[in-house]
């Protein structure tokens, strides 16, 4: 056995040199075992649009040396790509373009080679080239329209009748209107929108079921989508409707069931007309209020609660027309005479008389009529606070508007922080709403509001269940938050 474990190492010593002998060394080096992100990430662009740069992946061996010939495929969430492979090049690099999707927001590509990791990309698809600088806000039911000051009509939210827009667009995506490249102003509806050429052509889009997006209407400058129709105001200052009128909201005369494709005269002589849900309210050249249509809250202001085909003036009242001059002065070519003074919510209606005191008369039972109690009132009533307002919107169940002095407040429901005050509490008065912010613009809707500041920023707060605050998170926010691609 001595003798035995003597020879131990001379054993071990033989077949080690057996073994250098007769094995080959593994050798790895130019097989593929890594593909990373050389270039091209993080690129953002114009929805719609080709990025300049391509997308680099590169192939890389054990010992990091490019590796040429590997087929890479490619992937994409959003957009196309110029191709589904390529192959890597003697640097190791493979590329590939990719062109934006139409509507708005983050795109991820991604990269795969058979037995390695893969890599993504993302890329960002903006509005339009630069940032943008708003001037009007239009809040729907679940989606807004706002214009830029290069009078682009952008929506996003909702968009399941092709409301925002006419192209698979992301809920959570800010994308061109599918009218005209120049809008000078918009109107954000239940399940349509509709929008005013510089021109003045009115162009309509999203569900059409009842004809509310049916075109001809005369050249106009105010447009009004509301649940299932439309009205417009040409520029002979005529009033114009079309769509259902199965609550009288089309003015012809009629409460019956029925609707009507082709628009059709209401009256002449009108300043503004505004719409939200079944009825329509539109303020004349003598600064008076009519409104016709479904009234079971009161909300046409003429003491009933009596569904009217044609329009009925609100006696005793006289409403602003014009701007008034109290800093700060509005941009000029923001305010629409008229369409600021008055407003047709779901249920209740609102106005500004020609002293500055805002009223509202319909449906109080969220405390929307901002009279300090929730009963509902079918002749108008002053709003509570002693404040002089400039601008005003009804929504669902909520009111917001704008003082002299450019702060804005809102009023009613806040189940879901629509009220911007930072809280989820609801108030029959005004409260500010939060930031200390100068505005210009503001818009009530179903559950959330948007507004933009004199400086061009434009807000929303409230539910963000359909992505109407412009991004997917938060769930809903009591204050407002600023959308993306601005200063």
């Amino acid at each position: 056995m001595s003798r035995f474990l003597r020879c131990l190492p001379l054993l071990f010593l033989a077949l080690v040199f057996a073994c250098n002998e007769t094995t080959e060394p593994l050798d790895l080096a130019g097989a593929p075992a890594a593909l990373t992100v050389a270039g091209g990430n993080d690129q953002q662009g114009l929805a719609g649009t080709t990025l300049p740069q391509a997308l680099v992946a590169r192939v890389l061996d054990l010992s990091d040396r490019p590796v040429p010939g590997v087929e890479v495929e490619w992937s994409t969430d959003a957009g196309s790509l110029a191709g589904v492979t390529s192959e890597s090049n003697a640097q190791g690099d493979a590329t590939m373009l990719l062109t934006l999707p139409g509507s708005t927001g983050s795109v991820t590509v991604t990269a795969i080679v058979a037995d390695l990791d893969t890599v993504t990309f993302t890329a960002t698809a903006s509005p339009v080239a630069g940032q943008l600088v708003f001037r009007y806000v239009e809040v729907g039911s679940y989606h807004a329209c706002a214009i830029t000051t290069a009078e682009e009509s952008l929506c996003w939210g909702f968009n399941e009748n092709g409301q925002v827009s006419d192209a698979a667009a992301s809920p959570l995506a800010m994308t061109r209107s599918p009218g005209a490249a120049t809008v000078r102003m918009t109107s954000a509806g239940r399940y349509h929108s509709c929008e005013v050429t510089l021109a003045g052509d009115v162009n309509c889009f999203g569900s059409n079921s009842e004809g509310q997006a049916a075109p001809g209407a005369p050249p106009s400058r105010i447009v009004a989508a509301g649940l299932l129709h439309s009205c417009a105001l040409s520029l002979s200052k005529q009033v114009w409707c079309w769509g259902s009128n199965n609550d009288g909201q089309l003015g012809n005369g009629l409460v019956e069931p029925g609707t009507s494709g082709v628009p059709d005269v209401v009256g002449d002589g009108y300043r503004a007309v505004t719409t939200t849900g079944l009825h329509t309210c539109a303020l004349n050249d003598a600064g008076a209020a009519e409104c016709w249509g479904w009234n079971a809250s009161g909300q046409l202001g003429d003491g009933s609660t009596t569904t009217r085909g044609s329009p009925f003036a609100i006696p005793g009242l006289t409403f602003r027309t014009e701007p008034n001059t109290v800093p700060p002065a509005p941009d000029p070519d923001f305010y629409i005479p008229g369409q600021s003074f008055i407003s047709a919510g779901f249920a209740h209606s609102c106005g500004i008389l020609a002293d500055d005191v805002a009223v509202c008369w319909g449906e109080g039972e969220n405390g929307q009529l901002g009279r300090g109690s929730t009963a509902d009132s079918p002749i108008a009533v002053p709003v509570l606070g002693g404040y002089r307002y400039r601008a005003i919107s009804a929504g669902y169940r909520h009111t917001c508007a704008i003082t002299v002095d450019g702060e804005a407040h809102c009023w009613g429901d806040n189940a879901l922080g629509q009220l911007g005050d930072g809280t989820q509490v609801s108030t029959t008065t005004p409260v500010a709403v939060a930031g200390g912010m100068t505005w210009q613009s503001i818009s009530a809707g179903d559950t959330f509001s948007c507004g933009v500041t004199t400086a061009g920023v434009l807000y929303c707060w409230g539910d963000n269940v359909y992505g109407q605050l412009g991004s997917a998170t938060p769930a809903l926010s009591p204050e407002p938050l600023k959308l993306p691609f601005q200063p």
